[in-house]
């Protein structure tokens, strides 16, 4: 066909008439492909590495409302979810893990793992540092500004095998393995309160004023701690003081 337009190029022939010239099935497929080269063009438009503007998503989807507490309203949050895998390790173990992470901020409990004598804290560590990597690039966190709301254990699976013992007895031993959910969210800028009079702007400053009290006397001792500097000289089997 392309042949066939070349020699004609030197006959003055007009592109319509070579339009005509085309068998009908021809144009079909010329069509055709330029239409599945037009739609390929659309749907990789949203790829995974286009941003939240190219797919008409904006970050305020991510947001989540929660309360701030009885009589304080709502307030909007980010919030990233994140799991680790069934490892070896027994759901109580792990929850003391949980309960010592929860309430820190993504990277003071990174540097409590990185310091702990659990076995299990290896795994929690680079399940954290995944975690905040994720929720820096898919939700747009601020890492100086999250913290671990919640940290949850679950029980996974447990295998099974054989103890042997003797006269031809034997156990079973459970391997049991557990994961753990994180819930983190981003802190928001706590805004300053502003004074409504004189005795509350000292107060912010921390200039408390004097008590005025007329007729107060100190009437009993006031307990005062043990001072462990001093030595106790034949002690007894129980506490005396």
């Amino acid at each position: 066909m392309f042949g066939l337009i070349r020699s004609f190029k030197h006959l003055n022939v007009t592109p319509a008439s070579v339009r005509a010239l085309v068998p009908v099935g021809t144009q079909l497929l010329h069509t055709s492909s330029q239409s599945k080269s037009t739609f390929g063009a659309n749907q990789s438009a949203s790829s995974v590495f286009s941003t939240p503007d190219d797919t008409g998503k904006s970050a305020a989807e991510d947001l989540i409302t929660v309360s701030a507490g009885k009589g304080q309203g709502d307030v909007k949050i980010r919030e990233y979810s994140y799991s680790t895998a069934n490892f070896h390790v027994s759901s109580r173990k792990l929850r003391m893990i949980g309960n010592q992470i929860t309430g820190l901020s993504v990277t003071e409990a990174i540097r409590q793992m990185q310091f702990s004598a659990k076995k299990a804290s290896d795994k929690i560590l680079h399940s954290l540092v995944w975690a905040r990597k994720n929720a820096i690039f898919q939700k747009q966190m601020n890492p100086d500004n999250m913290f671990i709301k919640l940290a949850r254990v679950g029980k996974g699976k447990y295998r099974k095998r054989l103890d042997p013992k003797a006269r031809g007895r034997f156990g079973v031993i459970k391997v049991p393995y557990s994961h753990m959910k994180y819930v983190i969210w981003e802190k928001q800028p706590e805004e300053k309160p502003v004074p409504r009079n004189v005795a509350e702007k000292a107060l912010l400053a921390g200039q408390l004023p004097k008590r005025k009290v007329k007729g107060f006397t100190l009437t009993k001792k006031v307990w005062v701690p043990l001072n462990e500097t001093k030595p106790v000289v034949n002690p007894k089997p129980y506490y005396n003081w």
